[in-house]
């Protein structure tokens, strides 16, 4: 929204033409040199957030309705943790353990686990979603709900942690993370316990798509940008399964 409004000021909303958006999005790829998917997610964030004011009857007209949002789909190589690292940050903090297990287990975010209760465990899946907005639908990122089974970590780790799991600012939490992290002596932020559970299932052959589900990514190209170059089969293994 700041690079937003420093390119047009506080102009009107009604008084922003589409072709000006158009025009500010070419800038960001062309002049600024950023990424499509970081341009793309600027566009379609800014265009969720003027659907919202037209909805709430706070503004006449979304300037970037007719704007599409540029995509583009890169194979990045994430960091994760392997078994080795997750031990030595278990190992660091105990009592926080049952909590960074349980976020590598179940691929919440942040957010979706600050004040998640056990009520939301229901036979042996847990729902994800958080109260649900005037339209009925949950305030995931995705905007979804969705259902992970809890395997038998994640059960145990429910039962070491209160309930709710998680009572404090999500802040507070990735501040936690950040110092157990760093007396392991691993590194990273809280955000590569997410990565950790979408990277594992994906080196063991789970596929794609069903990562997407368990992870939530509302996009599957999402799901392929980070992870596709895990999987277990390379080019070579691919090909030579033909047999024609």
């Amino acid at each position: 929204m700041k690079r937003f409004i420093g390119r047009f000021g506080h102009r009107p909303i009604d008084s922003i033409r589409a072709v000006e958006v158009e025009q500010y999005k070419r800038s960001r790829l062309l002049d600024d040199k950023a990424a499509k998917e970081t341009v793309g997610k600027e566009i379609r964030r800014l265009k969720a957030a003027f659907n919202r004011g037209v909805e709430w009857k706070e503004l006449d007209v979304n300037p970037l309705s007719a704007v599409k949002a540029p995509r583009g789909v890169r194979s990045v190589a994430v960091k994760f943790y392997d078994r080795a690292a997750m031990r030595r940050l278990y190992r660091a903090n105990p009592a926080r353990a049952p909590l960074w297990l349980f976020m590598a287990h179940t691929g919440l975010r942040r957010g979706e686990i600050i004040g998640l209760e056990k009520s939301s465990v229901v036979a042996g899946r847990l729902l994800v979603e958080s109260d649900p907005d005037e339209s009925g639908e949950g305030r995931t990122k995705s905007g979804k709900w969705r259902e992970v089974p809890l395997n038998r970590y994640a059960r145990w780790a429910v039962r070491h942690l209160p309930d709710p799991l998680v009572s404090v600012h999500k802040d507070t939490v990735s501040g936690w993370f950040a110092k157990d992290a760093d007396a392991a002596g691993i590194g990273g932020h809280l955000h590569r316990l997410r990565h950790t559970f979408c990277a594992h299932m994906v080196i063991a052959g789970v596929p794609l798509r069903r990562v997407q589900l368990l992870a939530g990514h509302a996009d599957y190209a999402t799901t392929e940008k980070y992870y596709a170059h895990l999987t277990p089969e390379g080019d070579g293994e691919a090909v030579a399964k033909l047999r024609f």
